[in-house]
């Protein structure tokens, strides 16, 4: 005999999203990061980024104190804290792996060893870790990038930060393409990094041509970006078939949406493979701002529920 469960026990017992896609003014001021060892604290909200997904490794802008205590072998852990109820949500073990001088800057990559939040009340943080991880082992789909159940719950802490949705424009007489990235950030105040699948057809040209746009979008068109993912496996597009109109940047000609709210240019400076993405540091030549619209950001489930259940949800992506 089959049991229908009312709606709302569904909803109780169900699994939140992995993700939220919200919308904010850039740059965030939600969640603050700060990255601790050996009593050494610094904040790294805007120095931390993801370099690789398989395996989960982050890549972190250092300062020379901070450079000098991971090298002495201590390892670090970020917390992440909800600026507003000055509560900390999250937290993160690294294991370093190397630091190195990338066109500048110190960075130091880190493995995620281990994650836990508060986001969650118990015993519903364990029941829907379960059924996250459950969801995730069964779907065995070759043709999908896939990590290990552990390593996306660590990424679910990271995302505790909302990040950024831009659109990437590359393009040379081979190759033009443009689609949606949030592997992205700041690691120094001249540095800019982007992490791609090393299996996308951009990654080629991007290393060959060293020069991409960078266009941040409203919230409102996030079924536009969504859209544009498919655009990972292009090798040319057809800038006249997509939904918004196209202009070119001022120095290097490259196309940029016409509903960009901001666009930059950017010099690749550094490349280099981390497990399955392709690492990319660059440093931002131009920059125009053509609005102030709330930018299309992406949040973990568990933050935004943590949000919604203290009175304060982020403005969702319509």
């Amino acid at each position: 005999m089959n049991v229908r469960l009312p709606e709302a026990l569904k909803r109780r017992v169900r699994a939140l999203p992995q993700w939220a896609a919200i919308a904010m003014r850039e740059p965030q001021e939600a969640v603050e990061i700060a990255m601790l060892a050996a009593g050494c604290e610094v904040n790294v909200t805007r120095a931390s980024v993801v370099a690789s997904l398989r395996p989960f490794t982050l890549a972190i802008g250092l300062d020379e104190r901070m450079s000098a205590t991971i090298d002495g072998g201590h390892e670090p852990e970020l917390r992440f804290t909800d600026s507003v109820s000055r509560r900390m949500v999250g937290v993160l073990k690294l294991r370093h792996a190397r630091t190195e001088i990338a066109a500048g800057a110190t960075i130091g990559f880190f493995e995620v060893r281990h994650g836990a939040h508060s986001c969650l009340r118990e015993p519903y943080a364990q029941w829907n870790r379960w059924r996250q991880n459950r969801a995730m082992r069964k779907n065995r789909d070759p043709g999908n990038f896939s990590m290990p159940p552990e390593s996306v719950q660590n990424m679910m802490i990271f995302y505790i930060c909302p990040r950024p949705v831009v659109l990437v424009s590359v393009e040379d007489a081979n190759h033009s393409n443009v689609f949606p990235m949030d592997l992205i950030g700041s690691i120094s105040p001249d540095h800019f990094t982007l992490a791609l699948r090393s299996t996308s057809q951009s990654v080629a040209t991007m290393q060959s041509a060293r020069r991409v746009a960078l266009s941040d979008i409203a919230g409102t068109d996030r079924a536009i970006a969504y859209r544009l993912g498919a655009h990972h496996k292009n090798v040319k597009v057809d800038w006249s078939s997509l939904p918004f109109g196209i202009k070119r940047t001022d120095n290097y000609s490259l196309p940029y949406p016409d509903s960009a709210l901001r666009v930059r240019e950017v010099d690749i400076l550094n490349v280099e493979t981390i497990g399955s993405h392709t690492f990319f540091t660059t440093r931002i030549v131009s920059e125009r701002s053509f609005g102030d619209s709330a930018r299309l950001f992406h949040t973990s489930g568990i933050y935004q529920h943590y949000r919604s259940v203290t009175g304060r949800p982020l403005q969702p992506a319509a």
